[in-house]
């Protein structure tokens, strides 16, 4: 965090190319693991087979869309890393009305309905590791928030973490 913090200072952006790199050579390794190493994934001729990975594709359509909103909605409060501009606001509108974090919900969702599409091994590994890292990488993010902005102590009790509330308390 810190790093991207320093890069906002010296170049006026702390958005950066390593993470998106990164991820690109898991998707294009998950692609191709059917292609070279079909022992490690998961086949199947029944129709259920199919219906399965039509729900997956619905996933990732959807955590695209809401990658794209949630992105949209912060405008130029979007970094890679989570970072506190001088003029930081606490953003509670849009998507992080219903969820503190809707990018991180994308990316679980892309990555749960491209294990459905695409299931084998390496992409349960990158599935695990996934959630293991942004579930980290959320409580992380919430502490160096709730530190420097009040506001965002307030929006913490008030909104859930990854799972959207189907009921309110009255």
């Amino acid at each position: 965090m810190r790093r991207y913090d320093r890069q906002r200072k010296e170049s006026g952006t702390g958005r950066a190319w390593d993470f998106t790199i990164l991820i690109l050579l898991f998707t294009l390794a998950v692609l191709l693991q059917p292609i070279f190493l079909p022992g490690l994934g998961f086949t199947t001729a029944h129709i259920w087979g199919l219906v399965v990975q039509l729900i997956g594709l619905v996933i990732v359509v959807i955590s695209l869309a809401l990658h794209v909103w949630a992105r949209l909605h912060l405008g130029r409060f979007y970094a890679e890393r989570v970072e506190v501009l001088p003029d930081h606001q606490v953003i509670e509108t849009g998507p992080y009305a219903l969820v503190r974090h809707p990018f991180i919900l994308a990316v679980f969702g892309l990555v749960a309905g491209l294990l459905l599409v695409v299931p084998g091994l390496p992409m349960l590994l990158l599935a695990v590791y996934t959630f293991w890292d942004f579930s980290r990488a959320a409580v992380q993010e919430e502490k160096l928030l709730s530190d420097r902005l009040p506001a965002y102590r307030r929006y913490l009790e008030r909104v859930p973490r990854f799972l959207p509330r189907l009921w309110r308390k009255a």
